[in-house]
């Protein structure tokens, strides 16, 4: 099962809200909470509360390291951004696989090509901003932006709310290998070794965080905003990644088509088995999300592999429907391929 949220935003700058709980295993749909009048602080409320009853929660405390991997401890009130988890990304950004980014995976941006993501601050004040990045021979620059925020330094060329991601002039030394690198106040000379570049947030809420290139075939792993002026990733983790565990957010940012065709497809299910869908669920549905007969359809089985997503074959699927709506009747069917002699 996952949850699903929508929001628009009202003329008046609040939010309506859509929570949907999906079950694509057996029901299709299983629960819709609706809310037309929250503001920002409070849909965030919400939504921490709607994850803990179905223990969405996760722990932002380092957990034990895995085998060998040592987890660097960071400051309170610290974001950590996949860079290649974008909600949007442009026809010039390339998602590219390296075996030292986090998760294997980074971003390659042509100059100006933007990947934008969106991002929940919780507090008012100073975000400082670092950088994980990969700097081939004489690409060594990058954008980093954030919309409604002051950024210091800004840089002119990147467009408002853009902060520079550089290395010194000529510093070879920070040339072929992964490093967390800043902005300072100086963007023209070399850079003197002060305070790092910020974000000045002026509220709390929901904001557009975003990459731009500047000199394609530099690589973007990590984006980190933190409220402690002198932590230094780079000096604590001496270039390596930071663990993922520290989200941004309880929820994973996915686009509206993604979740259309989640949508679809448990309603497929709730159709074929007989499921009762929620009133709210009918009545709100085109407000948040648009013309369902629009959205994307479920090709093939309208039950999936739990590991690979293929099709089931129908007698399985045949056998799911039959029982979908008993609660005391669990499956866990796997195609041939992942099943193996246990098919």
């Amino acid at each position: 099962m996952l949850i699903v949220v929508g929001t628009r935003k009202r003329p008046d700058g609040n939010l309506k809200a859509m929570f949907l709980l999906l079950d694509l295993w057996k029901k299709g749909i299983r629960d819709c909470f609706f809310d037309a009048n929250l503001s920002e602080k409070q849909f965030e409320k919400v939504s921490q509360r709607i994850a803990k009853n179905y223990n969405l929660m996760e722990s932002t405390e380092p957990g034990e390291p895995d085998g060998d991997k040592e987890l660097a401890r960071l400051p309170k009130d610290t974001l950590v951004i996949e860079a290649d988890t974008a909600v949007h990304i442009d026809k010039g950004v390339r998602v590219v696989e390296h075996g030292e980014a986090s998760r294997g995976k980074a971003i390659d941006s042509r100059e100006r090509a933007r990947a934008i993501h969106e991002i929940y601050i919780p507090k008012t004040g100073k975000w400082y901003l670092w950088a994980r990045a990969f700097f081939e021979y004489s690409k060594d620059s990058y954008w980093i932006g954030m919309d409604d925020a002051l950024a210091k330094p800004w840089d002119r060329q990147g467009g408002s709310g853009a902060i520079k991601i550089w290395v010194e002039p000529n510093d070879t030394s920070k040339w072929g290998r992964w490093l967390w690198e800043t902005a300072s106040d100086d963007t023209t000379g070399n850079k003197p070794n002060n305070t790092p570049a910020f974000f000045h947030i002026k509220r709390a809420g929901y904001y557009r965080l975003w990459s731009k290139g500047r000199e394609e075939g530099a690589l973007l792993d990590q984006i980190l905003l933190t409220r402690a002026r002198d932590f230094n990733p780079q000096t604590e983790t001496e270039g390596k990644q930071l663990p993922l565990k520290y989200s941004p957010h309880l929820y994973e940012p996915v686009s509206i088509r993604k979740c259309q065709k989640l949508i679809r497809h448990a309603v497929q299910i709730a159709t074929a088995v007989n499921t009762e869908i929620p009133w709210e669920f009918k009545y709100w549905l085109r407000d948040i999300w648009g013309d369902i007969t629009r959205f994307p359809e479920t090709e093939g089985s309208i039950y999936k592999c739990p590991k690979c997503e293929a099709d089931l074959p129908q007698q399985a699927v045949d056998l799911m429907i039959q029982h979908a709506q008993s609660d005391d009747i669990q499956f866990y069917i796997l195609c041939r391929k992942c099943g193996g002699e246990f098919d």
